[in-house]
């Protein structure tokens, strides 16, 4: 890029970022030679005056900010039109592309990275400020490991009134909380639900709610429950699924008040670890007082696991109020129970038998009882689903095996305890399914035609054939992978997923995010093959999620097996971005291939950047369906013969 320096101090080295306010760049601080990142407004807001304010007042937040898991800010300015913020600069990458190297984390590093967020916006939360936008792209995580938050990009201070606009929806749709969806004014508790999101996905590999239309998105976050945990990763803990479940509550009051307050609840458990009945934090309660049975997990209200009283640090008023009236009433019941005592035994009257006590304390101290849950009913489903549930609830299942003629094998027949019982966390479930009878080796059925091996699939060994079509230059309707693969034993029952061919006339889906702006849904390409000067013709498929005035080139390469560029097309789309709505825009790219381009394989990819300016791509943040380097977007391999 060409060479910028702001005031005279910072110089612009490379874009590293973008979001939908402002972009990001690696730079030099030439007064004290160190690297900082750069994070410059937007040219096109840089003459909005509100715009301006809110830039400011994100500065302030996040200035205010000193915490190891907080990116530090070190200097705001202004350079003409350029209204920019200097960063602490973090070598490593966000957690988003930690995430999609990974699919899913494992629990140990899911659960410290998910502290070090916790601890990092916690901070925030205690320095009145809430960062609204949590998400992975928003977490940078260092080569030993250390998670940094960044980007207090639409941070609200606490002390603040008056700041959000009723209709602004504030947030990430894939990682906003329900009253964000809702256009309500965001708090503490709805950074402890985006995070809760961020463990989710780090858990599962993928979000928990995903659909085209931010509007669905929204509907999701305010209505509908997560697929559980458990049936997308079965290594996680019920005890931590519990706690993400709670953290990722409809209501904000039942969830945990603060990020502080959830990095307490993450790192007792990380303390004490999976217990054979399930860990529970302990309830804070007065000196002497004992604990209550807690209510079952299903179907009433969760109970709210705190912390003990001597790892509560929060300068919490309420809570110490409380506390104090507690007492007050405990206190002032003790005339009344003696005045009850002496009506019911005077003193010519021997009192109640009363056994001896271990202690001379002045209150009887009642044994707590193990949480309870509600028996899940596993009756009629499979016997991997039967283990995904009994993991949800926290129950161990003990499996048997019973002959029941003209039932598939591996369906649970009976089940002990009953659905609806309750019964103590980590309690055995006892299920009998049914055998799976004959057993066979999976055979290779790919490179035939899905007609040659669909009936004997279905019909010779009893499996459920689930047919995917995608885009391929074979011939249509053959079969490209199979899942499960060549030698894995499958039963009678077993479903197995045949990846055929479409042909080249359907459309290529994509889904790829860029810079949360535009979503490239699709593309069609109509030849897989090509011959040398023969020409090519792409058409792609662009969802706006907010209109732009930045003007951006489309670019189309195509790019040989070495990673040069033979051949290409940029060009402004047919309707510029500029005057791009919300509705889906079909673009269409014609250009030819080189006259004596060798025979092999090419890969077509697309994307955009600044008019002018094209080592500024918008860069994406989420590859979708397909792949990404360099912010250049992979739409298909063809082959030139």
């Amino acid at each position: 890029m060409e060479s910028v320096v702001l005031n005279n101090r910072y110089r612009l080295l490379e874009l590293v970022g973008s979001g939908g306010m402002a972009v990001v760049y690696r730079g030099v601080d030439t007064l004290l030679q160190r690297q900082v990142a750069v994070k410059v407004l937007r040219e096109s807001y840089s003459g909005d005056p509100a715009f301006l304010a809110r830039f400011r007042r994100e500065a302030q937040a996040a200035a205010s900010l000193d915490h190891p898991n907080v990116v530090t800010v070190y200097d705001v300015g202004q350079d003409g039109d350029h209204h920019y913020i200097v960063m602490e600069y973090v070598q490593g990458q966000d957690l988003k592309t930690l995430i999609r190297q990974q699919g899913q984390l494992g629990v140990s590093e899911a659960l410290d990275i998910a502290i070090q967020i916790s601890a990092g916006v916690g901070h925030a939360h205690k320095s009145g400020v809430i960062h609204c936008d949590v998400k992975p792209q928003n977490v940078l995580v260092t080569q030993d490991g250390r998670a940094m938050v960044t980007d207090f990009g639409i941070a609200r201070a606490l002390s603040e009134s008056g700041l959000t606009e009723s209709d602004t929806v504030w947030g990430s749709p894939l990682y906003f909380s329900p009253e964000q969806a809702a256009g309500d004014p965001p708090s503490p508790a709805s950074d402890v639900y985006s995070i809760g999101v961020v463990m989710y996905e780090m858990l599962a590999g993928r979000p928990p709610f995903q659909a085209e239309k931010t509007a669905a998105l929204a509907l999701m976050h305010m209505r509908d429950e997560p697929t559980p945990l458990a049936a997308r990763n079965p290594q996680v803990p019920p005890q931590l699924e519990w706690i993400i479940r709670k953290v990722m509550a409809k209501e904000p009051a039942a969830r945990y008040r603060n990020a502080e307050q959830l990095a307490h609840v993450l790192e007792e458990y990380r303390k004490h670890g999976e217990q054979a009945t399930g860990w529970q934090p302990a309830v804070p309660t007065p000196a002497g007082r004992a604990e209550v049975d807690r209510q079952p997990v299903e179907p009433e209200p969760e109970p709210e696991p705190e912390l003990a009283p001597e790892t509560f640090v929060y300068s919490d008023r309420l809570m110490w109020a409380l506390a104090v009236i507690a007492f007050v009433l405990v206190v002032g019941l003790i005339p009344l129970y003696s005045a009850v005592y002496i009506a019911w035994f005077p003193p010519d009257r021997p009192g109640p038998s009363v056994q001896p006590t271990r202690t001379s304390q002045p209150f009887a101290t009642l044994e707590s009882t193990p949480e309870q849950v509600l028996v899940p009913s596993v009756l009629g489903k499979s016997i991997d689903e039967a283990r995904r549930e009994a993991a949800r609830y926290g129950l161990r299942l003990v499996e048997e095996e019973r002959d029941e003629p003209g039932v598939e094998g591996g369906i649970v027949l009976e089940q002990d305890p009953g659905p609806g019982e309750r019964v103590p966390l980590g309690s055995e479930l006892t299920v009998y399914v049914s055998k799976m009878g004959q057993a066979w080796e999976m055979p290779s059925v790919t490179n035939y035609a899905l007609d040659e091996v669909q009936d004997g699939l279905e019909s010779g060994l009893g499996l459920q054939v689930v047919v995917a079509e995608r885009w391929s230059g074979e011939t249509k309707g053959l079969v490209l992978a199979q899942e499960p693969e060549l030698g894995a034993t499958v039963h009678p029952g077993d479903t197995v997923t045949l990846t055929v061919s479409g042909g080249v006339d359907m459309p290529i889906e994509l889904e790829v995010n860029l810079a949360d702006t535009v979503i490239l849904q699709q593309a069609k390409l109509t030849q897989a093959t090509f011959r040398p000067g023969e020409g090519i013709k792409v058409t792609l498929y662009w969802e706006p999620l907010h209109a732009t005035s930045m003007p951006y080139i489309v670019f189309v390469h195509v790019i040989d097996a070495d990673g040069d560029l033979v051949a290409q097309q940029d060009v402004e789309p047919s309707v510029p971005t500029t005057n791009w709505g919300t509705s889906v825009v079909e673009d269409v790219h014609q250009f030819k291939l080189p006259g004596g381009l060798p025979a092999g394989t090419y890969q077509v990819r697309t994307g955009l950047y600044r008019q002018g300016q094209p080592s500024i791509r918008l860069p994406v943040v989420d590859a979708g369906l397909t792949t990404a380097e360099s912010d250049s977007i992979l739409i298909a391999e063809i082959e030139v013969e």
